[in-house]
């Protein structure tokens, strides 16, 4: 009987600090607002997707701070799309796109150009990425609000 309580004294610290940590992250956690503009088909889902500096607009799918999918019926009339996505205060950029067919995917032509309506959180350019400085915004402990306006 010794043995495991001898086990279960080194193993307490650890178990503890993980259940701290959950729990300081959950009480840290808040809601960004994010309002969707000029939604002009009533088809599809509307992807919002936040990235911190370290991941802005990486390739990869799973690389994100935070996401949020709503079905396009979800409007409760022809105006704007509201919805919230959890994060930890800090600095964040959005992306956001109108995904007409469904496929989780945003579309784009032979030539890379997208098919599909998009927007960032911030001001830009057709004819180039934006940076994330230009897109950046603050969630702060109680939570942020923006709006976008999907471009074609």
């Amino acid at each position: 009987m010794k043995r495991c309580a001898s086990h279960w004294g080194r193993r307490f610290p650890k178990v503890a600090t993980a259940c701290l940590s959950v729990l300081s992250t959950a009480a840290f956690a808040a809601d960004l607002t994010v309002t969707v503009e000029n939604i002009t088909e009533n088809k599809g889902k509307v992807h919002v997707v936040v990235y911190d500096a370290s991941n802005w607009l990486d390739g990869d799918p799973d690389n994100f701070a935070g996401s949020q999918s709503v079905d396009i019926n979800a409007r409760a009339d022809e105006g704007p799309l509201v919805t919230e996505v959890e994060l930890e205060p800090g600095e964040y950029g959005a992306f956001v796109y109108h995904d007409r067919n469904a496929n989780f995917k945003f579309d784009k032509n032979f030539i890379r150009m997208p098919k599909e309506p998009y927007a960032y959180s911030g001001p830009f350019s057709k004819l180039r990425m934006p940076k994330f400085k230009d897109c950046m915004f603050v969630v702060g402990e109680d939570g942020a609000a923006i709006t976008v306006w999907l471009q074609r």
